[in-house]
């Protein structure tokens, strides 16, 4: 035991002085073509991962690593790239990016192809642009995600389809209105399950009536449903709460005396005031003397506001929002989502289902919304 003492403290001794050797080294990445800042750029030392750690939006990154370290940097799209640990020194790194743009596939009439055989316009974007987002359809998630596509709406409600256009109002023909595709059979997309959807791909110039023949001289929105990954099953779940309220809701005058005053203001005006109103709206007897009483009774607190006459028609009216007693302030909507799937060698399956309901915006014979897909 002697023995054995001495040498379990210089091998303790040794253990410390490695550690001390390590140094808090720091740097930044960039785009090698560019000399752009890339966040989320992964760096760790080449012989572990223990320590691996992340470029913030700025490409800076710190690390703990000896003097004769090396360190490794990987990011999706870009050649990884090696450099020795410099310590006392900030470390400049670049990563030139992997120009695989031109191989991406997309979906076009006949199948598949890839970008770079493609001659005309597409764009394109995933099912990932709607999720997370509080959209009864595909149509008001696709808002502003696809360049040059236009959705006009023809109201409000939840099951409106709105209209395709690619290339402007001007068209001739069909107006405008791009075919939309749903998995190369036309349907209507705002009976889709968003959460459904894996991609969406626009093909914008005339060559796509080459494919799809006349109907598509106005464009082609292609929508592809998602398909079961191979040789397992995916149990997936969503749910979200939101709260809605109205954009844009007009500015009524909710002053009776007011609305007089603008009332005689405006005929007055349109007859060159030559000519007294005789009434408003062809219902309410109007005079100088109305006007006049009906503002002694708006300026004094203590005179009623709703009078009527010995036959019982109103005279002079109470001050009412009517659009604020029609309207909610707010409302609210809720999405569930369950979808399961799965392959085998000889058989795949994709069982989906959504529940989405949202308040109506009326106080009165409220028109609420409950869909299931």
């Amino acid at each position: 035991m002697l023995y054995c003492l001495p040498l379990m403290i210089f091998s303790l001794t040794s253990t410390k002085k490695t550690k001390a050797q390590e140094r808090n080294v720091i740097g930044v990445v960039k785009d090698s073509l560019t000399g752009t800042m890339l966040g989320g750029v992964s760096v760790h030392l080449s012989d572990t991962k223990d320590k691996e750690t992340v470029t913030n939006e700025l490409g800076q990154f710190s690390v703990g690593a000896s003097a004769n370290a090396v360190l490794v940097f990987e990011l999706t799209g870009y050649k990884p790239n090696t450099k020795n640990v410099v310590i006392d020194d900030t470390m400049r790194v670049l990563l030139a990016p992997i120009n695989k743009a031109l191989d991406e596939v997309v979906v076009v009439g006949y199948g598949t192809q890839k970008k770079l055989n493609l001659t005309g316009a597409v764009s394109q974007v995933s099912g990932s642009v709607l999720e997370n987002r509080a959209s009864p359809n595909i149509t008001q998630g696709l808002q502003g995600m696809i360049p040059n596509l236009n959705l006009v709406m023809g109201d409000g409600k939840p099951t409106q389809s709105p209209t395709y256009n690619v290339r402007g109002t001007t068209s001739i023909g069909q107006g405008g209105s791009a075919l939309v595709l749903i998995d190369g059979v036309q349907g209507d997309p705002s009976l889709l399950n968003p959460n459904d959807v894996a991609s969406v791909s626009v093909l914008k110039d005339a060559s796509s009536a080459s494919i799809y023949g006349a109907r598509a001289a106005f464009g082609v929105v292609l929508i592809t449903t998602k398909t079961p990954r191979k040789e397992r099953v995916n149990v997936r779940y969503s749910s979200s709460y939101s709260y809605k309220k109205p954009t844009v809701m007009p500015d009524v005058v909710s002053n009776g005396y007011q609305y007089a005053v603008m009332f005689d203001s405006a005929w007055r005006a349109w007859n060159d005031y030559s000519q007294l109103p005789q009434n408003i709206n062809k219902t309410q007897p109007f005079s100088p003397e109305y006007l006049a009483e009906y503002k002694r009774r708006n300026d004094d607190p203590s005179l009623p506001k709703v009078d009527q006459d010995a036959n019982g028609n109103y005279v002079y009216y109470g001050n009412t929002d009517w659009y604020d007693l029609l309207y909610k302030n707010k409302l609210g909507a809720i999405d569930q989502n369950l979808s399961v799937s799965g392959s085998g060698a000889k058989a795949s399956y994709y069982v989906t289902g959504r529940y989405y309901g949202q308040d109506g915006l009326f106080r009165y014979n409220t028109d609420d919304y409950k869909m299931y897909t």
